[in-house]
């Protein structure tokens, strides 16, 4: 099986709140495609709460559109770790533009009193979110500052790692709750 860009690059190093390009593709056309790590969470010492992260999923790709108009946002989608989201976007934004609009939809999460399409007709987990989680989550981001992630020093030899877990899941901070 082919290794995945996202584990080629060392979690350990990973700060937070923090963005980082992910990927450049170009399509057959030419057009480029950007994909974001955006990262809420730092990896193995944080994670967000399943219910704050869904509310999250529901808020923060609306916000995101918002706040980046002049760029087509293709998709946010929750990491499965819940440290972050990746965003796919037509285009090649400034790490500035994209750090400003994370911050004014972290603002519009806290701004906002309803969770859209939190329905049994347009979610497949209605009864699993927490406003009030996403709300600190947001909080949590704006109290700290986001930084661009430097993927070259963040490389990350899969030869040379052991294949453990030693993290003692006791001592990750839980977001949200």
């Amino acid at each position: 099986m082919p290794m995945l860009d996202s584990f080629l690059v060392d979690h350990i190093k990973m700060p937070a709140p923090a963005i980082r390009v992910a990927k450049k593709m170009k399509t057959p056309k030419g057009d480029v495609i950007t994909v974001y790590d955006l990262r809420f969470a730092k990896p193995n010492k944080e994670i967000i709460d399943e219910k704050a992260m869904h509310t999250l999923e529901h808020l923060f790709a609306g916000f995101m559109r918002e706040n980046m108009p002049n760029y087509e946002i293709i998709d946010i989608s929750p990491m499965g770790c819940r440290t972050g989201f990746y965003m796919s976007v037509i285009g090649e934004p400034k790490d500035e533009e994209v750090i400003e609009a994370f911050k004014k939809s972290m603002q519009n999460i806290i701004d906002t009193n309803t969770i859209p399409e939190a329905n049994i007709y347009q979610c497949g987990s209605c009864y699993m979110h927490s406003l009030n989680g996403a709300k600190k989550v947001a909080k949590h981001i704006l109290d700290n500052e986001i930084v661009v992630m430097d993927n070259s020093k963040l490389s990350l030899d899969v030869n040379k790692i052991d294949n453990i877990c030693n993290v003692d899941k006791d001592k990750v901070k839980v977001l949200g709750i």
